[in-house]
């Protein structure tokens, strides 16, 4: 029996999962973050989250050791043949066996996963922002994913960092008065005098910020006006991503599946619903689907498809059905904003 393997390696966590050609998932895995490989610590960092998500997919699995068929790996930063890739591959051939390896941004796994390979776009909203769509003809393009510094408009982290300006304003009486000035320090653990200054000497990770955004989309759909504004730009910002993608992309049918996927729209009709606004007025051909698959499933259709292996309903639903198994007895790492595509039930699509 052949094994595949696929992993999507982001800034809060890395998942893996381990497949048959059948199509059943037998082991996921969970590790830490593997960005910023060209950083100091950067490889050791990437190595360890590696190691730990394979060790506990394999033992999830009953499985020693194995070398496998094709191994897919989506990541946080890198992109095909760039210095990043080939750093990444002489760590990630200390730690892996595999026939086949191929390694690419996390959007492709992501944009595999929510689409299943079909054509159509993936709005990706967590820690960071992008969006990526492939049309019927096979061409790609990307916009966004440049940095919580240059971009990551509508993301997690900014959601986050623009609750925070909004409640420094409203204590300071530059800006209106929010509930969000109680709100966050609460959540924080901090007042909101110390949130700054933290951040800045690193005592506040990036990830911390990030995990504010639910608190920001809890008071726009409790009434919050300021909220309500943070989160209508960022449904704008967000829509404005896959408005690009799909105007440099070619739609014969007429019609553009948008997939949006990340933590940042577990928060439901309060995002889903200015966004699918803001497509209709400015890209009337999309049309908001469901995420199908995770962005580590993602990853294992790319190493199964690299194989030639079809992706039959039959094989898609077994991978379905057993990721949905193995992920119920696997509890995602806190804080893993790009885990999962993050839609809450089947009843998330706005009216």
């Amino acid at each position: 029996m052949d094994y595949f393997l696929g992993v999507d390696g982001g800034a809060t966590s890395t998942a893996c999962a381990v497949a048959t050609d059948e199509g059943v998932i037998v082991g996921i895995g969970h590790g830490g973050p593997s960005n910023h490989i060209l950083a100091p610590g950067g490889r050791e960092r990437a190595r360890a989250a590696i190691e730990e998500a394979l060790r506990s997919a394999l033992a999830a699995a009953g499985l020693a050791r194995v070398e496998f068929r094709a191994a897919h790996f989506g990541m946080t930063g890198i992109n095909a043949n760039t210095e990043q890739a080939r750093v990444f591959a002489g760590i990630e051939a200390e730690v892996v066996r595999a026939r086949n390896v191929t390694i690419d941004n996390d959007a492709l796994v992501a944009r595999a996963g929510a689409l299943a390979c079909r054509p159509g776009v993936v709005l990706i909203a967590g820690t960071g922002s992008v969006a990526l769509g492939e049309d019927p003809r096979g061409t790609q393009v990307k916009t966004g994913g440049w940095g919580y510094l240059f971009g990551d408009d509508g993301s997690a982290f900014a959601l986050g960092l623009e609750g925070v300006r909004a409640a420094l304003r409203g204590r300071d009486g530059t800006g209106p008065e929010t509930i969000l000035t109680e709100r966050i320090p609460g959540a924080m653990g901090r007042t909101l005098g110390e949130i700054p200054p933290a951040f800045y000497d690193t005592r506040i990770q990036r990830s911390q910020i990030a995990a504010l955004a639910p608190v920001v989309t809890a008071a726009a759909a409790g009434g919050d006006a300021v909220s309500q504004q943070l989160v209508h730009e960022a449904a704008e910002r967000l829509a404005a991503l896959a408005t690009a993608v799909i105007r440099r992309l070619t739609w014969p049918n007429g019609t553009v599946a948008v997939a949006p996927a990340g933590g940042v729209f577990r928060a439901g009709p309060i995002i889903l619903q200015p966004l699918k606004r803001a497509l209709t007025a400015h890209a009337p051909e999309a049309v908001l689907v469901p995420p199908r698959f995770a962005p580590t499933v993602g990853a294992l259709l790319l190493a199964l498809r690299s194989s030639q292996i079809p992706l039959t309903p039959e094989r898609l639903a077994l991978l379905a059905a057993t990721w949905e198994m193995r992920a119920s007895n696997i509890s995602v790492p806190s804080g893993a904003w790009d885990a999962g595509p993050g839609i809450p039930g089947q009843s998330w699509l706005p009216p």
